[in-house]
């Protein structure tokens, strides 16, 4: 019994050390099975898709991800402003928020504004995407040797913009505390869909496997919604006080705009990458820097789940003005974070090199090695600036605004310049660069921002 209770004891301290609370630790095993699952599609993409086909599906995700221009980072900021409307407000056992009634009303007014923002971004979505798409990868000289392509497209285009509909509901939900719960269903949800996407591609279906797959999201990610969480929005979207609601020109609209040009010039980072690489080297190429950036950004979401949970919070006690247990617990979060980044970081680094070492077919659906360090070292560096972002932002302010611009035009530039001349080694290594001179910016605004505000609001 006694060896038992040191056993437990020594757990928690574990646990305390490396910051994993209930929402980490629902998190961190949500990105640990999108590592493994992940890994798992990588050797059956190798098995049952060409490398043209390879090309054209990682380059479908690239060109999805456009939904950003229309979504304008509202997701983050609804996020955020939950978060300062749940500091006067608490769960019931019914599962509806009791409170500050004026608090209430507010946030059932944000619920019902970005509903109607998502429903009309989701439909204009749609409607450019699909013969944008189609016009795009149809100009390709490998289009002819791809097999079927236009229907997974199309299909693809649809069940995105079912998620981008239903993704305001979620950032409500986790500003509002409920980030373990969130976790806890994706972690779940994502367990059974891998294998579904899996006996896809094993079954032949090719392109179509990954609509499939986000076409069982969707319906699970609704089913969810309504089953788990049905008396909190009802609740939320029946809720009025007379006179009471969110301005959102007045109040969301100053910070979404900087947000939503942060958000768009992030695109250009990394995004504009594959289609670059498409259209001057091919799809084979393409595949390679798709496959090489999805495991190379894995370091830095799994890192970020240390940060990410601690969002709400942050924006929870910025609304209560509690700033010293603020810089305590981000100081802490920020070092598990990087040194998450570190480890996992030398752990791909390592397979990659063994996988080259040993000449494994696999090596050839990947970057050469000095590429993929480039890579791998950006993702550790993003961790870092992502961290400062977060914290900034829960102040409902966007101070990173215009360095987001100009590292995007610097990658773009660099994008198209060197990406056209060098390939995917000169992406790589203008991208390393570039992250060099964003970190050591964006740590000078953190400082610089965190001190004026606090001691302003003090």
């Amino acid at each position: 019994m006694l060896l038992r209770l040191k056993a437990n004891s020594k757990l928690t301290r574990a646990r305390q050390i490396l910051g994993i609370d209930r929402a980490v630790f629902y998190t961190l095993f949500l990105r640990g099975w999108q590592l493994i699952a992940g890994f798992c599609s990588v050797l059956l993409v190798i098995q049952f898709l060409s490398p043209i086909q390879q090309g054209f599906q990682y380059t479908f995700v690239s060109v999805l991800s456009l939904q950003i221009f229309f979504e304008l980072g509202l997701t983050f900021v609804v996020m955020q402003f939950a978060s300062h409307e749940r500091a006067h407000l608490n769960w019931t056992a019914q599962g509806t928020l009791e409170g500050d009634r004026t608090a209430k009303a507010r946030l059932a007014s944000l619920v019902r504004l970005t509903l109607k923002w998502y429903s009309i971004a989701a439909g204009i979505f749609v409607c450019l995407l699909v013969p944008a798409g189609l016009i795009f990868f149809g100009n390709s000289p490998d289009s002819n040797s791809v097999g079927i392509w236009q229907s997974p497209w199309i299909w693809l285009v649809l069940t995105t913009a079912g998620s981008l509909l239903l993704s305001p509901l979620f950032a409500v939900l986790e500003g509002c505390g409920l980030v373990a719960e969130v976790a806890r269903f994706r972690f779940v949800q994502d367990l059974t869909l891998y294998p579904i996407y899996w006996l896809g591609l094993a079954a032949g279906i090719g392109l179509l496997a990954s609509p499939l797959f986000q076409t069982v999201r969707l319906f699970t990610s609704l089913g969810w919604l309504l089953t788990r969480q049905r008396p909190f929005l009802t609740d939320q979207l029946r809720f009025r006080l007379p006179g009471v609601s969110i301005h959102w020109w007045r109040e969301v609209w100053p910070m979404q705009w900087k947000i939503a040009l942060s958000w768009v010039s992030g695109y250009f980072v990394f995004q504009l990458f594959n289609p670059v690489l498409f259209i001057y080297f091919g799809a084979v190429v393409a595949g390679q820097m798709g496959m090489s950036l999805a495991l190379t950004t894995a370091v830095t979401t799994l890192a970020m789940s240390w940060i990410s949970t601690k969002s709400p919070t942050f924006g929870q006690l910025i609304a209560r003005r509690d700033y010293k247990l603020l810089d305590r617990i981000f100081s802490r979060t920020l070092l598990q974070a990087f040194f998450a980044a570190i480890s996992c970081g030398v752990v791909l680094l390592l397979t990659v090199f063994v996988l080259y070492t040993l000449q494994i077919p696999l090596s050839q659906r990947v970057l050469d090695p000095l590429a993929f360090v480039l890579l791998t070292a950006v993702a550790i560096i993003n961790v870092v600036v992502f961290a400062e972002a977060v914290y900034l932002r829960a102040h409902k302010q966007e101070p990173f605004l215009w360095i987001s611009i100009a590292i995007a035009i610097l990658s773009a530039l660099s994008a198209y310049f060197l990406g056209r001349v060098y390939g995917a080694m000169g992406m790589a290594a203008g991208s390393f660069v570039i992250a060099v001179i964003s970190l050591g910016v964006a740590t000078w605004i953190f400082f610089v921002k965190r001190h004026d505000w606090h001691i302003v609001e003090k």
